[in-house]
């Protein structure tokens, strides 16, 4: 038997991390700041408005889950954070104090904690919190159609012995399951949510830190203490607000006169600026890679000596240094979340900048002299922009004449998943091993490129059926590996980083891999 706390599917995440209590960010020297102390409001600046609700079962907006996973929610397992957690990816208890994991990993049974209560908001009204409510949540996850029941689905049975005990049965061993279990889809919701006894698309009631107190549409969300939270002593702040500030410039005008207290931009000159002025703190967090697509359906895409051409003929090391400046050079595994990912010497490798390789391989396609093609660009930010006139740029040296097509998130995402288009760019916001191998199944709403290759898959099933840690990170590089040279259809060239600018009153503010609100139950406000 394996017994929790484990180390989630040998995740690494690597953050380059200043201040709050993390690290020198710049500016004036810290003085001492004493002991954590309760009281005062937190202000978070939020990007994005949600805009589909925060149904649990039925979103997949990223920002819904911010809001509301680890503030208002809670999870059978979590992911820690703190001191010391800024190299690993660990999984700890949250509703489960201790698991097992049965030798031929077909079995999980979860001891859950007898002190925990519901939010004290009708209908629940704050009654004790059991297995039910865990069997109800993942039964009806797994008639759910939309979103991300696939992350449980070799689970056939879901069952509660007594009131603080449930047990899962796979049909067959499944790695990545706990570390699945920890991410910040998957909370747990009372039985009331899930029978329809209120609406979880605008009401949220869970056992969390914080408690939904308020939202005005397009303008700020509000999350009360919640004075009866299972951790004694937590959260020490009495409010949390989410105001909705989008551009840049907003949110550096309002850091600056105390507007908001953490504000993130993925600008390095903004922070750098706002960091080296004191008052301020910033915490250099990896995030999302580049991604770009290359539909096979498209000629002359449907070549694979074109394919290769392309990503040959364009320099990603200097368009990281140049646009992002602080950058990792990627495959399609990300160097903070997986010990598989990739090296830059080995990415290097397998995709080097050959342009003159590239016009090779035009040539041996039947296009000496190149041709015009659309390349479809998700604008989120202005950076986003520059990297494709880069591409474009590169591209033209080889005789392949890009034409720039600028769309907002939402048409991008229906597009890419509609097949509508040639060549793709976008961000791609997936964090586990699984998860990014998940995108190219057959049944992946976010298969955009119809990547069918029974080789891959092979190679998939079998690192989920391996739970050693090592064996399983080899084959994940075999895969990065053909997916590089055989198939070409994807690549995340490059990983951006960001920055959370943060007042330096905010004392406990550590960074996480995911969208982890919990940790928002250990801040609290200095009074310097």
């Amino acid at each position: 038997m394996r017994r929790g706390t484990l180390l989630g599917a040998a995740l690494v995440v690597a953050l380059a991390l200043a201040g709050c209590g993390g690290g020198d960010g710049g500016g004036a020297a810290k003085a001492p700041v004493g002991s954590p102390r309760s009281g005062g409001t937190l202000v978070i600046q939020s990007p994005s408005e949600i805009t589909n609700g925060i149904n649990p079962l039925e979103t997949q907006d990223p920002t819904a889950f911010t809001m509301i996973s680890g503030t208002v929610y809670s999870k059978l397992v979590d992911v820690k954070t703190g001191p010391g957690t800024a190299t690993g990816y660990e999984i700890v208890p949250d509703l489960a104090e201790s698991w097992d994991i049965s030798k031929d990993g077909k079995t999980y049974t979860f001891k859950l904690r007898k002190d925990v209560k519901w939010h004290n908001v009708p209908p629940v009204n704050g009654r004790p919190f059991t297995s039910d409510d865990v069997v109800a949540t993942f039964e009806a996850l797994k008639k759910a159609t939309r979103v991300h029941q696939w992350m449980i689905e070799p689970v056939t049975g879901i069952e509660a012995p007594d009131d603080y005990t449930v047990v899962l049965k796979l049909k067959r061993p499944y790695a990545p399951l706990l570390s699945y279990l920890a991410y910040h889809f998957m909370v747990i919701l009372p039985r009331e949510g899930v029978e329809g006894k209120f609406d979880l698309k605008t009401q949220a009631i869970g056992t969390g830190p914080f408690m939904l107190a308020g939202h005005k549409p397009d303008v700020e969300w509000v999350f009360k203490k919640n004075p009866d939270y299972f951790i004694k002593g937590r959260p020490y702040l009495d409010e949390i607000r989410r105001p909705i500030v989008k551009d840049i410039a907003a949110v550096t005008a309002a850091l600056r006169s105390g507007r908001i207290d953490v504000g993130t931009t993925s600008d390095a000159n903004v922070a750098k600026e706002l960091g080296s002025k004191g008052g301020f703190t910033v915490q250099e967090v990896p995030g999302a890679p580049i991604s770009v697509y290359i539909n096979p359906k498209a000629e002359p895409f449907d070549d694979l000596k074109v394919r290769q051409a392309f990503v040959r003929a364009i320099d990603w090391v200097g368009m990281g240094e140049n646009i992002r400046g602080k950058f990792n050079l990627t495959s399609l595994l990300r160097p903070d979340t997986s010990a598989a990912a990739l090296s830059k010497d080995e990415v290097l490798k397998l995709r080097p900048y050959d342009p003159e390789g590239a016009k090779r391989l035009l040539a041996e396609a039947g296009f000496p002299n190149g041709f015009s093609t659309k390349m479809m660009v998700q604008k989120v930010d202005d950076e986003d922009v520059r990297e494709a006139q880069w591409m474009q740029d590169d591209l033209a040296k080889v005789g392949i004449k890009l034409e720039l097509e600028l769309v907002d998130p939402g048409t991008a995402i229906d597009r890419r998943r509609n097949h509508d288009f040639a060549l793709a760019k976008a961000l791609r916001g997936v964090h586990l091993p699984d998860q990014v191998w998940r995108d190219f199944e057959a049944d992946s709403l976010e298969n955009y490129t119809q990547v069918n290759d029974p080789e891959l898959y092979k190679l998939l099933e079998e690192s989920r059926n391996e739970l050693n840690e090592d064996k399983r990170n080899e084959i994940y590089r075999k895969m990065q590996e053909r997916m590089e040279t055989e198939i070409v259809q994807v690549i995340y060239p490059i990983q951006k980083f960001d920055y959370a600018i943060i007042n330096q009153k905010v004392q406990d503010l550590w960074p996480s891999p995911i969208y982890q609100g919990k940790r928002l139950a250990d801040v609290w406000l200095s009074e310097s």
